[in-house]
């Protein structure tokens, strides 16, 4: 987990998608478990277009303010970003603060490690989360 001054990352969720209800409450949809290690999109073939990439950054902080942000994903191999950037501002508060991040049409031409890199405004490191694209290989139907 990388940390600076006032920031600190606890956890990275990458899912399929999320939602915020009236209530503030987030529903999280397709949560990529860790397996082992990183969480792993399989595909059947490539290339591939994944419509919807989400991740839940949950950060601790312990000052108040606004900090601007860019966040990323990029090929841990090539160093080729995937599709575009997400930019925003995160709110500073002292205690938890979680960041949404929505990467739509996310276009993989090939199995491999992937990072989500998020620069927070202030921090001199990004945040990062790996995780990996690997083709689905079916299980072989066991004999009776």
């Amino acid at each position: 987990m990388t940390s600076s001054d006032f920031l600190r990352e606890k956890s990275t969720w990458m899912c399929d998608d999320f939602r915020i209800e009236i209530t503030s409450k987030l529903i999280l949809v397709g949560i990529y478990p860790p397996t082992p290690v990183v969480p792993v999109i399989f595909t059947p073939g490539f290339p591939v277009t994944v419509p919807s990439l989400c991740f839940v950054q949950l950060f601790e902080s312990d000052r108040d303010g606004v900090a601007s942000f860019t966040s990323r994903i990029q090929n841990l191999e090539s160093g080729r970003q995937i599709g575009g950037e997400v930019t925003g501002r995160l709110r500073l508060q002292k205690g938890q603060i979680i960041n949404l991040l929505r990467f739509g049409g996310l276009p993989f031409h090939q199995a491999g490690s992937f990072g989500l890199s998020t620069l927070v405004e202030g921090c001199p490191d990004p945040f990062t989360a790996n995780f990996d694209v690997k083709l689905f290989t079916p299980p072989s139907p066991s004999a009776s």
